[in-house]
C-alpha cells in the first residue's frame, strides 16, 4: 500500500475483473443484513473475502524486465455459512498437466513439418461461471470500494459470479469449461496425460497447464486452430515456443542439427542466491559433481542437527523444481536430501552445500533434445537402473529411469525418475527388477499409449537394462531366487512379466557404460561425470569443446 505503482497494479487488476463480471457490484448488501436474510429464508449461502496481492513477475530476470502484477484472490481458508460454520464445498479437483506431458508435446512439435505455438488465457478462471451449490458472497477490501460506499457500509458484501482464483472449486470449473470448448472443436482427451487433447482430423496435440495452452503438430493447422479457439476463449496472441512453467526453450544448432534447449539459468542462480541468503553468504567453490566425496561424511555427524534444519526444505523445493524441469543431473542428490528433512544433520549441511556449489558451477549446462527423423521412424527408449543397498543409512536401493523419444537422428528427453525403493532388496537383481517395474508403469507405458494415439500406429518401446540376470528372469517370468519377493513386490513382478508379452515392448541389454539411468542411482565419480551428462543429452562446456576438437 505504500507503493503507488503497486496500488495502480491492484486497481488495474480489479477493473479487469469487474469488466469480466467476476462480482456483481449492484448486489451490494451489508453483511449483517445478508446473514439475517439467509437465516430467515433457510437457504444456505457462503460468505468469504477477497484479498489483494502484488507480486513481481519475472523476478528471476534483470530488473528492467520485471513487472509488478496485481492479483485479487478469494480467501478460500475462511469461508463460512450464515450460521458461522465452515463452508462445505463440492468434491471437485483440477488435473493440470505434468512436466512429462509438456515434454511430450514439445517433442511432437519438433517432428519435421511440425511446430509448437503457445498462448495464455486472459484471466483464465474468471472466464468460467462459479457453478457452486451455494451462492457465494464476498467482502471487498477497502481499496476496491467505489467512492459511493464510503460512510454507507461497514462490511459490504457482493455476489461472486465467476470462478475467482483462490476459490476451492475455481480450478475445476475452469477446467471443465475449457474442456467442453476443446471437445466441441474436435479435441479428444488423452487418458494417460490429464489436460492433454488430441485432434484426430488435424493431428494437433494441445496441452493445458491452468492458463498456459501449448499446441504442437502440423504447422499449417495452427493459425486456424487459434482462430477457432478465440471464438470461445479470451487468449493473448499466440507465440512460438518460448517460456513455459518458468522454463525457457531456446532453439540451438548442435553439430548442424536443430535442437531445443531447456534453459533455466536465471532460476538456478536464484536457488544459489536463496542458499547464500540463508547461510549468510557461505562461499561457494567450483566442483565437478553434486556429490560429497566418499569419506568426507563422518558417521558421528549424522547424529548432530545441522545449521539449516529449519530452512533446508526451502532450498530443496527450489532445487527440485529446477531438477524436474531442466536439470536431471541434480535429481539424485536432491532425492537423497529430501528423505532427511525431518532429521537434518551436519552431514546434510555438507551435502546441500556441495549441491549448491555444483549448481553455481554449472549454470550454463543445458538439457537439449532433437527430432531429426520422420514420424514413422520414431520409437521410445526407457533406460532403467538401480543401485543395491546404496543408502548408507537404511540400506534401501534407488530406482532410476530415463525415457526419451529415439531414432537414428532423434534423442529427446521426455521424463526422468529417481525414487528410493520402499523396502530393502536382498540382491542386485531384485533391485533392478523393481526399478524396471516402477519406470515402466509410471512413465513408459502411459507415454507409449500417447504416441500410439498421435502417430496412429504401434510405437515400439525399447527397455534397456544393463543387468543380464534381470533380463533372463523377466523373459523366463520368474526365478526361484525371487520367491521371497511375493511378500513385498508381488504385483510389480507379475505385471512386469505381462507387459513384455506385448510385441511392441522389447527388453534389450545395454552396456553399463552406456546406461543413461546410471546417473539417477549412485554418486558417479568425477572422471565419469561428463560422460554421464552427455548420455542424457546435457550440453556442457566439455561437450562443446569435444565437438570443436572433432570438427578441427
Amino acid at each position: 500500500m505504500s507503493n503507488p505503482a503497486a496500488r495502480a497494479a491492484i486497481l488495474k487488476e480489479a477493473q479487469g475483473l469487474v469488466e469480466k463480471g467476476t462480482w456483481d457490484l449492484s448486489t451490494v448488501t451489508e453483511r449483517a443484513d445478508l446473514v439475517a436474510g439467509a437465516r430467515k429464508s433457510g437457504v444456505k449461502i457462503h460468505l468469504g473475502q477477497l484479498m489483494s496481492i502484488c507480486s513481481e513477475k519475472f523476478a528471476e530476470l534483470a530488473e528492467h524486465l520485471r513487472v509488478l502484477k496485481g492479483r485479487i484472490v478469494f480467501r478460500g481458508d475462511i469461508v463460512k455459512d450464515q450460521e458461522g460454520a465452515a463452508a462445505v464445498f463440492q468434491d471437485l479437483a483440477a488435473n493440470p498437466t505434468s512436466v512429462a506431458g509438456i515434454n511430450n508435446n514439445i517433442a511432437y512439435g519438433m517432428i519435421p513439418g511440425h511446430t509448437t505455438t503457445t498462448a495464455d488465457a486472459v484471466k483464465a478462471y474468471v472466464q468460467s461461471l462459479l457453478d457452486s451449490k451455494c451462492a457465494t458472497w464476498v467482502q471487498l477490501p477497502p481499496e476496491l470500494w467505489p467512492d459511493t460506499w464510503r460512510g454507507k457500509y461497514s462490511k459490504p458484501m457482493v455476489l461472486l459470479v465467476k470462478s475467482l482464483y483462490g476459490h476451492p472449486e475455481a480450478g475445476a470449473h475452469w477446467e471443465k469449461h475449457l474442456e467442453r470448448i476443446i471437445e466441441k472443436l474436435g479435441g479428444k482427451p488423452v487418458p494417460e496425460f490429464p489436460s492433454s487433447y488430441f485432434f484426430a482430423k488435424t493431428k494437433l496435440l494441445l496441452t493445458v497447464y491452468v492458463d498456459d495452452l501449448t499446441l504442437s503438430g502440423p504447422s499449417e493447422h495452427h493459425a486456424d486452430f487459434w482462430a477457432e479457439m478465440r471464438k470461445s476463449v479470451d487468449l493473448d496472441p499466440e507465440t512460438k515456443l518460448e517460456r513455459i512453467l518458468g522454463r525457457h526453450h531456446d532453439e540451438v544448432d548442435v553439430d548442424g542439427q536443430r535442437c531445443v534447449s531447456f534453459n533455466m539459468r536465471d532460476y538456478a542462480q536464484q536457488a544459489c542466491d536463496l542458499y547464500l541468503g540463508l547461510t549468510g553468504g557461505k562461499p561457494l567453490k567450483e566442483v565437478p559433481t553434486p556429490f560429497v566425496p566418499e569419506g568426507s561424511l563422518c558417521p558421528s555427524d549424522d547424529e548432530e542437527q545441522g545449521e539449516l534444519a529449519g530452512d533446508a526444505c526451502k532450498v530443496l523445493m527450489k532445487c527440485l523444481w529446477l531438477g524436474r524441469l531442466a536439470r536431471p543431473d541434480i535429481i539424485k542428490p536432491i532425492g537423497d536430501l529430501a528423505t532427511q528433512v525431518q532429521k537434518w544433520s551436519k552431514n546434510c549441511d555438507k551435502a546441500l552445500h556441495r549441491l549448491i556449489c555444483y549448481i553455481q558451477s554449472t549454470l550454463d549446462h543445458r538439457l537439449i533434445g532433437s527430432v531429426g527423423d520422420p514420424a514413422e521412424s520414431l520409437r521410445l527408449r526407457l533406460y532403467v537402473d538401480a543401485d543395491f543397498a546404496g543408502d548408507r543409512l537404511d540400506a534401501k536401493s534407488t530406482s532410476g529411469g530415463f525415457l526419451c523419444l529415439y531414432g537414428e537422428n532423434t534423442f529427446f528427453p521426455l521424463a526422468w525418475i529417481c525414487k528410493k525403493q520402499t523396502s530393502v532388496s536382498r540382491s542386485t537383481t531384485e533391485a533392478e527388477v523393481i526399478s524396471l517395474a516402477h519406470s515402466l508403469f509410471a512413465e513408459a507405458l502411459p507415454t507409449a499409449a500417447l504416441w500410439c494415439e498421435i502417430l496412429g500406429r504401434d510405437v515400439i518401446l525399447e527397455v534397456l537394462e544393463d543387468n543380464e540376470a534381470t533380463i533372463k528372469i523377466i523373459k523366463k517370468k520368474g526365478s526361484a531366487k525371487l520367491r521371497h519377493v511375493s511378500r513385498t513386490h508381488r504385483v510389480n513382478l507379475a505385471s512386469t512379466y505381462d507387459a513384455f508379452e506385448d510385441p511392441a515392448v522389447d527388453l534389450l541389454y545395454v552396456n553399463t557404460k552406456e546406461q543413461v539411468a546410471d546417473i539417477f542411482t549412485k554418486a558417479i565419480a568425477p572422471q565419469h561425470w561428463d560422460h554421464a551428462l552427455r548420455l542424457m543429452g546435457m550440453l556442457t562446456r566439455a561437450s562443446v569443446s569435444d565437438r570443436r576438437q572433432g570438427e578441427g
